[in-house]
């Protein structure tokens, strides 16, 4: 199996769909349990309902058809055990030709390659494990790959020792944006359209934090998301609404119900493919997140 990516929005060829077969929150997982500590949301409850994971598998599956329809690969998880595989993105990281098993702080997602029985003949690179907060630490959705630049958020879920080992591990430059957003992932936050246009959360980022090798983009800023409902307790803020997808420099995957950031992206010359992903915030994912590409078109 072909692993080929430098940036989010060149054509897509291949990619890892995410599920909620086997779906189960970890029970025993000590940044799991952290992160739901931060919440202000209340009780978090274990089992996940039924209805819940059947939505979920409906969008996931009409998804995986639209890529179907234009000849796109798509993997799913075969490993029938407990996960919460669900995001695919999370862990698992491509760049050029290589794919990285990040460090992550989530014990119970340590080793989520082996929910893909076709990984088996990709070579991957198994970060080290994080055994104290001095050791690298980052999950694959901390980064967004700009070709010669990849952006990784300092937050929660990855460090600056997380930094330092992937700019030892891959030949491009690593630049550390921090004092952001430090809760988790950077894909609601900055989102890479094509060459020329970034999309940013106009909440959370000031034009004076833009990186400087973006100050020459087009800037896309999204001031507001429309929220998606939750089942008890969210996993993901409102602003996983912006989480996208591009399959080529000119069409986007965005959530159907996200009217306004649908015409915007119109308005500035975009195809857009509206889809649902009704529980996006319950189990922490859009379509970006769901997601793994492993080839785009160099």
């Amino acid at each position: 199996m072909k692993v080929f990516t430098k940036n989010e929005y060149s054509p897509l060829k291949s990619v890892l769909l995410g599920s909620v077969d086997n779906f189960a929150w970890p029970t025993d997982d000590e940044q799991f349990d952290k992160s739901i500590q931060q919440s202000d949301f209340g009780n978090f409850n274990y089992t996940v309902d039924n209805l819940v994971l059947e939505q979920a598998r409906q969008d996931l599956n009409r998804l995986q058809e639209e890529l179907d329809k234009r000849s796109i690969k798509v993997i799913r998880p075969s490993l029938q055990r407990d996960n919460w595989g669900y995001s695919a993105r999370d862990i698992l990281f491509t760049y050029g030709d290589k794919m990285i098993q990040s460090p992550t702080g989530y014990s119970s997602r340590a080793h989520e390659s082996e929910l893909y029985k076709e990984l088996e003949s990709v070579k991957i690179i198994e970060a080290p494990r994080p055994i104290d907060e001095n050791d690298p630490m980052f999950d694959a959705a901390n980064i967004c790959k700009f070709n010669d630049h990849l952006l990784y958020l300092e937050s929660s879920t990855g460090n600056r020792t997380g930094a330092d080992w992937l700019q030892q591990t891959l030949d491009t430059e690593v630049i550390v944006w921090n004092g952001v957003y430090a809760f988790a992932h950077i894909d609601s936050t900055i989102a890479s359209l094509n060459d020329d246009t970034i999309m940013v959360n106009a909440q959370r980022v000031r034009s004076d934090q833009i990186p400087l090798f973006l100050k020459d983009k087009k800037i896309i800023w999204v001031e507001q998301i429309i929220e998606r409902s939750f089942a008890g307790f969210p996993f993901a803020s409102s602003w996983i609404g912006m989480n996208v997808l591009s399959i080529d420099p000119e069409t986007v995957i965005v959530d159907e119900i996200q009217t306004k950031l649908i015409k915007e992206l119109q308005v500035n010359k975009f195809k857009v493919i509206a889809l649902a992903m009704r529980q996006s915030r319950t189990l922490g994912g859009g379509f970006h997140c769901v997601t793994c590409d492993l080839e785009r078109q160099p």
